[in-house]
């Protein structure tokens, strides 16, 4: 009888390992930084978050629920809530407006959640807390780059790459601010990935609720913490549960990569995915080309043209809607609504045209502009940074546009300085310019931190 062949390591191990030996003196500066911008992006995210409606109520609901790890601080609050909640009102306030970054598809918004709900409770310093989120980011980078090259559509599989793929970035989180061993830091990444939601499309892309923003963050997050917690108590997961045929590779995509995941070389940090506008990503070429074209023809001429949006085929589904967006989230979510605010004279998409967006559905402009705008598929688009704009109007030859970076993609990344202004916008409820130029100092030098108690006591209204 012939000796098996010995198996080849689970990928969960490449992802333990890299979890584990990561040192911050091994880290390109650039990485470093990126991350300390990922932080201070987040939390501004989640200061805009926690004053809507739903961010009050989903706070409401923690407090009933009240369970889930030792006690950790709310941004912005004297409050405490256990780190499991404190990490899902986080996750949740800051992917309401849709203005958390791209990065590894959403990977900011629950690994950051995760980071603060843990941090404090573990006494951790800045450096310690910049090394966990970059474990945490690029962790559920690299699961998502894995798989995102040939995603299924969401009319197969109906489930959302990022709120899968963070609860394995999130475990790792958890596992380096409370020293895990490689050995605990698998079983901490297999069980949380296990233990994480479908995502279903349904709620991101149709009718979601006012659930949505539980999704891509809140819920990762409190799952790698709940992942950690059972791994540290002993409890094992599926080792193989990425690349098994019955995994989640195989289930998302057609042929995923496993470079993505074992390759020592790449730093999704150091490419960064950033938001300007408040809506979902895939509508922000559309939205920075129709700006474009408004510049160069005028917003007059485009409210009375036909405008002909050339997308990818896998994007349609999730944001070429027929009708007028009815709740604030089809809002973000709706190509049409982003391009006509733009064609309108709007050059960034903020929280109030989703919030009110029935105030500005009342508008003349944005009436004549939404029966005119046509999303259909272009074949020669392969990734949602790609558009193709047509537009036509009576007498006049046809205007053509294409655009393969919008702002904040790695070819037209946000600089520090846009970075810091957008935090400084979402935080003004909590601290004037000059306090909120001084905190994304302070964020931006978090390697010489001995605390992080500051991060939440500055937000803190005297």
């Amino acid at each position: 009888m012939m000796p098996s062949e010995p198996r080849s390591p689970a990928l969960l191990d490449a992802l333990a390992q890299f979890t584990h030996d990561l040192t911050l003196s091994a880290t390109p500066l650039e990485v470093r930084r990126q991350a300390a911008l990922c932080l201070l992006d987040t939390i501004g995210c989640m200061l805009a978050g926690a004053h809507t409606d739903e961010g009050a109520a989903v706070l409401a609901a923690e407090r009933d629920i009240g369970a889930g790890g030792p006690p950790a601080r709310l941004l912005g609050s004297h409050e405490t809530l256990p780190a499991e909640a404190a990490a899902r009102v986080h996750g949740y306030w800051g992917d309401i407006f849709e203005l958390n970054d791209l990065i590894g598809g959403h990977a900011s918004i629950g690994n950051v959640a995760a980071a603060l709900a843990l941090a404090g409770a573990c006494g951790a310093t800045g450096a310690q807390l910049l090394a966990a989120t970059i474990a945490g980011i690029e962790v559920t980078s690299r699961v998502y780059t894995a798989v995102y090259g040939t995603l299924k559509p969401y009319t197969e599989v109906a489930m959302v790459t990022p709120g899968l793929v963070g609860a394995f970035g999130t475990a790792a989180v958890a596992a380096s601010l409370q020293g895990m061993s490689r050995q605990a830091t698998r079983e901490a990444l297999a069980i949380a990935g296990a233990l994480t939601t479908w995502c279903p499309a349904e709620t991101i892309f149709g009718s979601g609720g006012s659930v949505k923003p539980m999704m891509f963050g809140a819920w990762p997050a409190a799952a790698g913490l709940r992942g950690a917690a059972y791994a540290r108590h002993g409890l094992t997961g599926p080792e193989r549960l990425l690349e098994s045929p019955l995994g989640l590779m195989a289930t998302l995509a057609r042929a995923p990569d496993a470079r993505a995941i074992t390759d020592p070389q790449r730093w999704f940090l150091a490419e960064p995915r950033r938001k300007l506008h408040a809506c979902c990503g895939y509508t922000h070429a559309a939205v920075d080309l129709a700006a474009t074209l408004r510049a160069r023809l005028g917003a007059q001429v485009l409210t009375h043209a036909h405008i002909r949006v050339g997308m990818p085929a896998y994007v349609l589904p999730a944001v070429s809607k027929r009708e007028p967006p009815v709740t604030p989230n089809d809002a973000r979510f709706h190509v049409g609504w982003c391009v006509a605010l733009a064609a309108a004279g709007e050059d960034v998409i903020l929280p109030e045209h989703s919030v009110e967006f029935e105030t500005h559905l009342r508008r003349p402009d944005i009436r004549a502009l939404l029966p005119n705008i046509e999303i259909v598929e272009d074949v020669s688009l392969t990734h949602y940074h790609q558009c193709v704009m047509t537009v036509t109007r009576a007498g006049a030859p046809a205007v053509v546009a294409r655009l393969d970076a919008p702002r904040g993609t790695p070819r037209n990344p946000l600089s520090d300085a846009e970075v810091i202004a957008k935090f400084q916008r979402l935080a003004a409820g909590h601290l004037d310019g000059q306090a909120s130029a001084a905190y994304a100092a302070r964020v931006l030098d978090l390697e010489g931190q001995t605390s992080i108690d500051w991060i939440f006591d500055q937000l803190v209204a005297a």
